[in-house]
Order: structure tokens, then sequence, then C-alpha cells
């Protein structure tokens, strides 16, 4: 796993020991950027269920100004801790350990918008309808924000869910990329 492009290009990050991850191959993480590439400038982004941290880094290094890292595993947890401390984005990462649904409503007391919100959830654990739900209910996304959902290709993701609307939709081997944004 590396960073694919922008300041730290081609640095490698620090994985998860053992198979309780699934981190995003650079091929999935390359396509999606390339879609999103024009957003991430400045840009305020969550990255849920965020493992290693991933998805988040790689948007800081592409220019995003602020990443904010939830994942309920301690062993993710420092992994994203030395990921940020060896690219140098302490400063502008924030690391919570949480689950997804209590870190999304403990973001929305603090009235943080985000522009765009990475979910990689476990495949087959059916997290992303209710997380679509409360990512809608706890109104964290700017009107033009988007979510980015990578899931099992046969997952049937709905089309329309709490306000939000799936605009796109790509597939790369066994992985499907959803992409939302308000109605």
């Amino acid at each position: 796993m590396r960073i694919i492009a922008g300041r730290s290009k081609g640095r490698i990050l620090e994985s998860i020991k053992g198979r309780n991850t699934r981190p995003t191959s650079d091929k999935v993480k390359g396509a999606i950027f390339n879609i999103v590439q024009s957003r991430i400038p400045d840009s305020i982004v969550l990255d849920l269920f965020a493992g290693t941290g991933n998805l988040g880094l790689e948007a800081l290094s592409r220019g995003a100004s602020k990443a904010v890292f939830i994942d309920k595993d301690i062993n993710a947890i420092r992994t994203i801790r030395k990921n940020c401390d060896n690219l140098g984005y302490q400063d502008q990462a924030e690391i919570n350990r949480n689950d997804a649904a209590r870190g999304l409503t403990e973001l929305a007391k603090r009235d943080i918008l985000f522009d765009i919100v990475f979910m990689d959830p476990p495949y087959g654990k059916d997290y992303e309808e209710p997380l679509l739900q409360l990512i809608n209910e706890t109104n964290i996304l700017h009107n033009d924000g988007i979510v980015i959902i990578e899931h099992d290709f046969k997952t049937a993701l709905p089309e329309r869910k709490a306000g939000l609307c799936r605009y796109d939709f790509r597939k790369y081997g066994g992985t499907g990329v959803s992409f939302y944004r308000k109605e």
C-alpha cells in the first residue's frame, strides 16, 4: 500500500497485522481519486472505517486541508497515527477511536461539515444504508458534498436513501464503488 499521487507520492503506508482489515487496492483508490480529484484541494474529508488511513492520507497528499479518521479497532488507530507521523500530517489529521455511527454523532455535535466522506465498511455487514441515513440526519455533509462507498459489487445499494441519491457507480473486479450526493 502506498500513496499514489501528490506531496507524498510513492511513500509506503504501514499496514495492520492480521486479516481484520481489507485495504483499498491501489487500482480502486486511483480510480476513485481520478473521479473526484477536482474536489480534493482544500477539502475536509472523513475516512470512516479508516483501517490504515489509506483514503484520508491520499486525500491529504493531494491537497485536502483536513482529514478525520474513524475506526473502532485499536490496532487501526495505532497504524493511522504511525502513518500520519511518518508522512508529516499530524497537524491536518484528527484520529478518533469509535464505531462509525457514534463517531458521526459526535462529529455532528461539533458542527463539522465534510466535503467528502469515504466509507469502506466490512463487506456483507449491511452498514451502508443505516450510515447513509445517519449522515443525512446528522447533517455533516456540505450541500455539495459527496459520500463514496466501497462495497462488494454484489451488494445492491439503493439509488436513493435519506435525501441522498447515487449519481455514479463503478465496478473494479469484485469491488463496487457508489457515489452519493444530496438530492
